[in-house]
This record gives C-alpha cells, sequence and structure tokens, in this order.
C-alpha cells in the first residue's frame, strides 16, 4: 500500500511533463528532450511532495553537551547507530526520523526532543523516552515504519483540505484519491504503527528504563489531562486579566499541573483508558503500554531537578526563556482573541442582567463550571427551538471534549441555517483529531456546501451600498472593545464598522458587518502587519464580539489611497459608526493608482 500512495505521487508528477517532452521533442533531438523532461519530472515530484517532517523552528544542540552524552550512550546500550543531529522543539513530545534528502541521497537521522519535556521529567524519564526513540532506528522502523508514517501523513494533509475552485489539476487529484484511500490504509496501517510502539518500549526496558518510560508517560498524559480539564477556570482567569500570556506562562503552568497532580491522576487514568480511537493514533494507549512493560502505573514523583537542567548544566535558563518567549509569541493571536470573546460576554452579563438566555452562555464559558454548563443544558432543554442557546451549548461541550456537542450544533443549523458555517467550522476542528475518516470527510464536505451557500451573499454592490445606505452601529460593549483592540495599532490609522442587510436569497437574509480601515503601510511591514493579515485579524477580532448567525466583511485603504468621498460622507451620517478617528489628512496627496 505504501507502494501504491507513493507511485500515485510520481503518476501525477507525469502529467505536466509528458506533454512537455513531446513539445520538446519538435524543437530538439529526442535525447535532450528526454533529458528535459527527467529534469522537469524531479522538479515537479519534489515539489508536489509535501515533507512531513517540518522542524525549521527546531534548535539544533550543539555537540559536547550532557544531553548528547545521553544519547551517545543510550544509542550504545540500544544499538541506535549513529545520530546526526539532535534538536529541540516546543512540542510535549519527542519523535526519531529520517530525512531522505533529495530522492533519497543523504539521509540523515534525528532525534527530535520537546523542550516541555525537558522542564517537566526527571532526567531518568527523559533518558527513557530517548532510548524508546532511539529504538527505532536500532530495529530499523525508518525502513518500513517510518514510511508509513510518512505517507498517513503527507497523504492526511489532503484528505483534510478544502476543496476549492482554485484547485489545479493535480491538487484536485490528489484530494480525490487521499478521500478514496486514506481511510482504508489508515485502518491498515494502525496495527503496524502499534506494533513498532511496542517494540521500540522494549529497547527501552532493556536499557533498565522501562518504569521511568511510564513514569515519563504518566507525566504527559496528565500534562494534557490536567490543562484540558482542572486547569480551565486558570486559563479563563488569565486570558481575561490581559490580552496577551503571561512571561512566565510555561512555569505557572508547571506549577499548576504540579498542584492538580495528585487529584487528577485517577480521573486522568480513566479518561485515557475510554477514549476512543482517533484518525492520526498511531501509538497504543497507556495502560496497554504499561501491561506490556509488566509495569504497574504509580502516581507520578516531581522532586529533584527538571532534565533539562541536568542536560543543559550553564545554560538551561537561557534556553528555557527563549522556549517561553516563544511559546508566548506562538500563542498571542489565539490569547488576543480569547482574552476579548470572554470580555465581550462578561460585557453581555453586566449589560442585561435580566437576559437569562445571556446570563447562562456567558457563565457558561466565563466560569467552566460544570454547573454553568448544566444551567445552560436545562435552558436548551426548556427552549429547545433557540438556535443561538443550541449553538453555545455545542460549543460548551465540544471546548470539555464532550461529543454531544456535536448534536446540538447540528439542532442549531437545522433552527437558523446561517449558523452553518461557524457550527459547522466547530464539528469539523473537531472531528478532525476524534473521528474516522468518513466522518472527517463528511464534515469537510458540509463545510465547503455550507462556505459556498454564504459567499452568496456578499452580492457586488456591497461596499457600494456600504456608501449610499443607512449603516447600523455595533452595539455599545461590542464597539468599545473593538475600539481597545484596534487602539495599540501603529499601522491602523482610522476605522470604522457599520452593518447592512444582505439581499434576501430564497428567504433567507443575513447582517453583514463591515469594516473599513486606513492602514500606514510606511516603512517595513511585519508579518503581523501585511494587508492580508490585518483583515484577517479584525475580520476574526470583529467574530469574537458579534452572533456567531452574521457575516463579516472587511476593507483596507492605505494611507497613500483616497477614501470615496460618498463613503466619507455616508459614515459622518452616523457618529458611532468610527471605531478610531483618522490622526493623519484623508485624501490629501493621494495618487489615484487606477488612473496612471
Amino acid at each position: 500500500m505504501c507502494l501504491f500512495a507513493e507511485g500515485i505521487y510520481y503518476i501525477l508528477a507525469l502529467v505536466p511533463v509528458v506533454p512537455f517532452t513531446l513539445l520538446s521533442a519538435i524543437f530538439y533531438p529526442p535525447t535532450t528532450a528526454l533529458m528535459i523532461g527527467a529534469t522537469l519530472f524531479l522538479v515537479v515530484v519534489w515539489a508536489i511532495q509535501p515533507d512531513p517532517i517540518d522542524d525549521r523552528d527546531a534548535i539544533a544542540v550543539a555537540p559536547g553537551s550532557v544531553l548528547h552524552q545521553w544519547v551517545h550512550a543510550l544509542s550504545v546500550a540500544v544499538d541506535g547507530g549513529r545520530i546526526h543531529r539532535i534538536v529541540l522543539t516546543d512540542e510535549v513530545n519527542a519523535s526519531a526520523y529520517v530525512s531522505p534528502g533529495f530522492m533519497g541521497l543523504g539521509a540523515r537521522r534525528t532525534l527530535s526532543i520537546g523542550l516541555p519535556l525537558l522542564q517537566c521529567l526527571s532526567s531518568s524519564e527523559v533518558r527513557a523516552v530517548v532510548a524508546h526513540e532511539l529504538g527505532h532506528f536500532s530495529l530499523r522502523h525508518n525502513r518500513a515504519g517510518h514510511w508509513v508514517y510518512r505517507v498517513r501523513y503527507k497523504w492526511g494533509i489532503y484528505l483534510l483540505a478544502h476543496r476549492s475552485g482554485t484547485d489545479g489539476f493535480i491538487q484536485s487529484a490528489q484530494k480525490l484519491v487521499a478521500r478514496w484511500f486514506i481511510p482504508y490504509f489508515l485502518r491498515q496501517s494502525s496495527a503496524w504503527s502499534h506494533q513498532c510502539e511496542y517494540e521500540a518500549d522494549a529497547c527501552a526496558q532493556r536499557a533498565g528504563l522501562a518504569s521511568s518510560l511510564i513514569d515519563a508517560l504518566v507525566k504527559v498524559e496528565l500534562h494534557h489531562h490536567i490543562e484540558q480539564h482542572a486547569m480551565q477556570r486558570d486559563w479563563v482567569q488569565w486570558k481575561l486579566q490581559s490580552d496577551a500570556p503571561p512571561p512566565n506562562i510555561l512555569e505557572t503552568t508547571l506549577e499548576h499541573i504540579q498542584r492538580h497532580a495528585a487529584p487528577s491522576f485517577a480521573p486522568m487514568l480513566a479518561a485515557a483508558q475510554a477514549r476512543p480511537t482517533r484518525l492520526y493514533d498511531t501509538h497504543p494507549r497507556l495502560q496497554q503500554r504499561a501491561d506490556h512493560l509488566r509495569v504497574t502505573i504509580e502516581p507520578p514523583q516531581w522532586h529533584g531537578a527538571c532534565a533539562g537542567a541536568e542536560a543543559f548544566p550553564s545554560d538551561w535558563a537561557s534556553i528555557f526563556q527563549a522556549h517561553q518567549a516563544a511559546w508566548v509569541g506562538k500563542h498571542r493571536d489565539a490569547w488576543y482573541f480569547a482574552h476579548y470573546r470572554l470580555r465581550w460576554l462578561q460585557a453581555q452579563v453586566d449589560a442585561h442582567p435580566n437576559d437569562v438566555a445571556l446570563q447562562a452562555v456567558a457563565m457558561a464559558s466565563l466560569s467552566t463550571s460544570t454547573t454553568a454548563v448544566d444551567a445552560l443544558k436545562a435552558l436548551v432543554a426548556d427552549h429547545p427551538a433557540n438556535a443561538y442557546l443550541n449553538y453555545e451549548l455545542g460549543c460548551a461541550l465540544l471546548d470539555s471534549d464532550d461529543e454531544d456537542g456535536i448534536d446540538h450544533l447540528q439542532a442549531a443549523v437545522r433552527l437558523n441555517k446561517k449558523m452553518a458555517v461557524p457550527a459547522l467550522r466547530r464539528i469539523s476542528e473537531y472531528r478532525l483529531q476524534r473521528d474516522c475518516a468518513q466522518a472527517i470527510e463528511r464534515s469537510i464536505r458540509k463545510l465547503d456546501a455550507a462556505l459556498r451557500w454564504t459567499d452568496a451573499f456578499f452580492d457586488r454592490d456591497l461596499w457600494s451600498r456600504f456608501a449610499n445606505e443607512p449603516l447600523e452601529p455595533l452595539e455599545p460593549a461590542a464597539r468599545a472593545l473593538f475600539r481597545d483592540a484596534i487602539s495599540a495599532n501603529p499601522r491602523i490609522d482610522g476605522c470604522w464598522v457599520g452593518s447592512l442587510q444582505s439581499r434576501p436569497i430564497d428567504g433567507h437574509q443575513f447582517k453583514i458587518n463591515l469594516v473599513v480601515f486606513r492602514m500606514d503601510g510606511s516603512g517595513e511591514l511585519s508579518p503581523h502587519h501585511t494587508e492580508d493579515h490585518m483583515k484577517a485579524h479584525l475580520a476574526h477580532l470583529l467574530e469574537t464580539v458579534t452572533r456567531p448567525d452574521e457575516l463579516t466583511c472587511v476593507k483596507a485603504v492605505f494611507y497613500t489611497e483616497p477614501l470615496n468621498p460618498r463613503l466619507l460622507q455616508n459614515i459622518n451620517k452616523y457618529p458611532e459608526v468610527c471605531i478610531a478617528q483618522p490622526l493623519g489628512a484623508v485624501n490629501q496627496n493621494v495618487i489615484r493608482i487606477d488612473v496612471l
């Protein structure tokens, strides 16, 4: 099956090569045409085959470290062979993989270790994890097992990708083959993947580290469980307090994990045992691995120095601080949107003290307690035809990993088709790592259809209507939050938000929230200040402070470009539409690019 999957890549690569080679044969000798075709074939194969291991952000470990000494000693113990490089990542994971180079030439063995593991595990536990990963090299899993992993990953890219009208022939064919072939391949390869993990565990056992390996797996499982359950209230409070993660977020998180470890141990074991098989599950369950090694699962111990301090005695503090700063930067946007969403919910509570529905929706997100979610469930039971309540309950349940949320989101769509896109997007995101491939494919197909349906409501004269028709401003709480959110952005010089009703289609009509902002494009733009990024940022921000059955559209105007005088005249009629007044002169010393 692996050969079949790889062969498809080469067949697809030949599609553009054959006509080009035949055309070349008209102008060049046959030998030259074949050489041109072969060169083009290699280039196309290289271009269309995604690399399943992206370690561009990984930190290479310089030779001579204590970590290198551990790896060398364990490699000898398990016959892991030569390791070409060791890298540190930001994942709560470790891996061993072979980078094949170009067409399989220049292969290099890489051992990847997550910095969070070095932070929360002991040195013996990290050595056990390393011994397991080196076992994959020792047992030559890269010859078959790693190939399975690569095929699962890269074809999974096309399985999970949305179909688009802009897809070329090759990309469309890849997505079609993936949706037909990958479900069968995943089922067949799962047993092989599990066997590889058991064999690698046995290598750690030969190195005398079986108990330490299970201890490490317990801590990793606890890490995920506590973050998702016991720490939910902590996350909400931190996100309410600031629109950016605290600079010491990882240190604080580890302290909370250690504090919650004892009471969370038994629930974690029960949850790990009951967890259903997921799409990309390549590892056996924790209890299965412990039974295979004949090791009893014990509560974790947190005393002593962390493995990172022992692996890098003089550099660990700086390495960890750099990792923590990178984590903050990576999660800044998601934290930012969560902050304003929670603040908007809090404002709803304060502004509508007698609205039982809004109070229940807000409290389910703000408190994250089972009591608040149960209150929302009771309200939905009393008002089963309320689409908004069903939607919010569905989101709250999925946030707590309760699959019943899917039923409520589907009910919301049946009750109000205008909620189709956000509801189906939440379902699709939930299914991606939890369901079988067929369920994922169905959810993606439904989401694609919903996106095409809503696109029809953005008619061509929408911006002309924005410049001529009456505009409805955001509600006061949302307007204040939106103003607060953009005030610190030095690239925005003027912003307006108003709403219009879309054209009716088949009895449906959306409220469309339109954003116009003036963008200062002078100087060098960072990736966060490009036009596309800022438009997506403002669209997402507006969606956090509006209802799920509304649409959003954003237009950027550079400060060197003219603003439509009719638009300025119309928005000036409705002062509350203005979020931020422009500081610079409007329509002075501008260039009309379209008339040059």
